[in-house]
């Protein structure tokens, strides 16, 4: 565009030449009329060509200087009016000139101080205008560097030119995101373009408009491998969780439990002594219900760290063992479900995972949703190929509050277990309409590990 000159402001000074060119011109004559009556006083040629007409009277030749005097009389009125309206339609055309003028102007400015890469090429991809920041863009100095180029020899993709001249020949528009273009220095650079066509004089136009996202594409590569570097680190943290869930579980069943079981076996045996006091008998029967509770603290907390039935029974069971004791504790809520299809057994990862979403959910529903009622549905995905399975745990509450949602963990990790196993997590809610969690684990995952 820089090559380009706006030369429409040259006509004004050529009209301002015509006009100071028809004022000479009326001088000239009165100039000459002047001299013509100075001419015709002096050698009495009015008188002279009245003698000579008197001999052609029968013809009334004689009357030909009024017809003569009114014929010039009507051509200067009529050379008048025409100056009149050209004098007015060279105002108009000045006028519109102007106007052009100032609007090419401004789009020469809108085309050149454009943040994006702009150029217009012919329907063969040959550039014939270009903007600096298209020019900065491809790899050049400046706009003329560019043009003269073809286009398509700046995609890294002939095929794809070649797809896009196509489409564009039959009066198609191209739209893309992430278009690679290779610049002069060999480089590749993400633009996203769009590219239309229209129909001129001299053939098909071709307008581009480019917008640089290189960086953009190159953070967003940056933050997906390091998404996936910190879901693996999240995975790899749940699973050493889980393991040690596994172990201290395990530890409170075997050592803590066996403990637990001599002492109570040492207080009934002192208990049932008849050579002890009945104080000692009554510490011993105190130490035996302390025991007996301090074990109901050590099998709940088991149950919270690991599920056993989950090792022991399976998925499904394990789930319905869940959801019975939560019954027992909030018996006022009416608490369904349905397992349909569902093996016993889909991975360790899985498992766990299926699990403490129901039980996460059931936790929700006791702190924040005041329902009377829920229903937990643990099914097979509709197509058995993939073998994926699906939770939904629904209840007729007051809604999921917004800013729990946010400041809680619970959701978030659930959020975090689905979508590290490729599967995918949605919460549905309103004020005053209940909530409803939802999961979804595709085959490969749930399989993974069986």
């Amino acid at each position: 565009m820089s090559e380009t000159t706006f030369d429409g402001g040259r006509d004004r000074p050529e009209g301002a030449t015509r006009l100071r060119g028809a004022g000479t011109d009326l001088i000239l004559v009165l100039l000459a009329a002047v001299c013509t009556f100075l001419v015709a006083g002096t050698f009495e040629l009015s008188e002279a060509v009245g003698r000579w007409l008197r001999h052609f009277e029968p013809y009334q030749l004689d009357e030909l200087p009024a017809a003569v005097t009114v014929l010039v009389l009507g051509l200067g009125w009529s050379s008048w009016r025409q100056s009149r309206q050209a004098a007015t339609e060279m105002g108009l055309r000045l006028r519109a000139q102007e106007s052009l003028n100032r609007q090419r102007a401004y789009l020469e400015v809108l085309f050149n101080e454009n943040l994006s890469a702009n150029l217009i090429a012919a329907g063969d991809g040959g550039i014939t205008v270009a903007n600096p920041e298209l020019a900065q863009l491809f790899g050049l100095d400046a706009p003329k560097a560019v043009v003269g180029r073809r286009l398509g020899d700046f995609y890294a993709d002939e095929a794809l030119w070649r797809g896009h001249r196509e489409i564009l020949s039959g009066g198609g528009r191209v739209e893309m995101n992430d278009l690679r273009i290779r610049r002069a220095d060999g480089a590749e650079a993400v633009v996203i373009a769009r590219l239309t066509a229209r129909r001129a004089p001299e053939g098909l136009e071709v307008h581009a408009f480019f917008t640089d996202v290189t960086a953009l594409e190159t953070t967003r590569r940056e933050l997906a491998v390091a998404l996936d570097e910190n879901r693996r680190l999240a995975q790899r943290g749940i699973e050493m969780l889980e393991h040690e869930r596994r172990n201290i579980a395990r530890e409170l069943h075997d050592e803590m439990g066996q403990w637990l079981n001599a002492l109570k076996l040492d207080a009934v045996s002192i208990r049932g002594r008849d050579d002890v006091p009945v104080e000692v008998k009554d510490a011993a029967q105190s130490i035996v219900e302390l025991t007996d509770h301090v074990y109901d603290v050590a099998r709940s907390l088991m149950r919270r760290l690991r599920p056993v039935a989950l090792d022991e029974l399976g998925l499904g069971p394990a789930i319905q063992y869940c959801v019975d004791q939560w019954r027992r504790r909030h018996p006022a809520v009416k608490c369904e479900v349905r397992i349909d299809g569902v093996p016993d057994s889909l991975g360790e990862a899985a498992n766990i995972t299926l699990y403490r979403m129901v039980q996460e959910g059931l936790t929700n529903v006791t702190k924040h949703a005041r329902a009377s009622a829920v229903t937990v549905a643990l099914t097979a995905e509709a197509d058995a190929a993939t073998g994926g399975v699906r939770v939904d745990i629904v209840d007729d509450g007051v809604g999921l509050d917004e800013q729990i949602g946010r400041s809680g963990l619970g959701l978030p990790g659930l959020r975090e277990r689905v979508e590290m196993l490729g599967g995918r997590f949605w919460v549905d809610s309103a004020p005053g309409r209940g909530t409803a969690l939802h999961a979804s684990l595709p085959g490969a995952s749930v399989g993974a590990e069986k």
